[in-house]
């Protein structure tokens, strides 16, 4: 069987990622264009995503996590019917730590329920609170300028194409860091802004449409996909 189905790993929504530009219906409307079947919203959750220039919520966990919710399930209600919405995080612990994490298999309750403190983490403790919740953990554009690369010993995988044209994300390199340390290689389009510049590029191919985390996740850690690297 041909694989036909794609599925979007890296993208991020106005209305969580200070730097997003694109609303999640909007999103909505341009992956179904593209014909992508699944989308995995991955907005910021960092520090910055809680500064009092972006949000004004009260500062308890359960807020901001019902603030960080928000884009997915506003996703998720405009692509009913037309797209399998995922939620996903790009996780940095602080403005400076030059290390990106893309989480892979969260849900609404273990975003509410296990995360709470999560930016005095390092990357072992988020390692672990990933796993225990059994999801994955990847990180995002390892070798792009300002990154920290992450001991693989922590990892599940690695993004090794990143779409985004703003940056030189050194996609060879990180192919090549992948493959030596036999960590799972993700793509994604690390979408922020709808222009003539910027688009849909990344993600993977499957056999199968995926449908729910538990089949992202098989589908990953069995390397049952092939890479969208346009």
């Amino acid at each position: 069987m041909s694989k036909t189905y794609k599925t979007e790993l890296h993208c991020h929504s106005s209305a969580v990622s200070t730097c997003g530009r694109i609303t999640p219906e909007r999103l909505a409307e341009l992956y179904v264009a593209a014909g992508y079947t699944t989308v995995v919203l991955t907005d910021h959750f960092s520090p910055v995503t809680f500064s009092p220039e972006h949000y004004g919520g009260a500062r308890d966990w359960r807020s901001m996590a019902e603030y960080f919710l928000s884009g997915y399930r506003r996703l998720a209600a405009a692509a009913a019917g037309q797209l399998h919405v995922l939620l996903g995080a790009e996780v940095r612990f602080d403005q400076h730590s030059g290390t990106d994490y893309l989480v892979y298999g969260l849900t609404e309750e273990t975003l509410l329920e296990g995360f709470d403190g999560v930016f005095s983490d390092n990357a072992a403790t988020l390692s672990d609170r990933v796993h225990a919740v059994g999801a994955l953990l990847f990180q995002a554009h390892p070798f792009r300028d300002g990154m920290k690369v992450t001991s693989p010993a922590v990892l599940d995988g690695v993004e090794v194409f990143n779409g985004n044209p703003s940056h030189d994300s050194r996609n060879e390199i990180a192919t090549f860091y992948a493959d030596f340390y036999h960590l799972l290689p993700s793509s994604g389009s690390d979408l922020h802004r709808e222009n003539a510049a910027c688009g849909i590029n990344g993600g993977i191919l499957t056999e199968e449409p995926v449908k729910t985390n538990e089949e992202l996740l098989s589908v990953l850690r069995e390397r049952r996909y092939t890479l969208i690297r346009n």
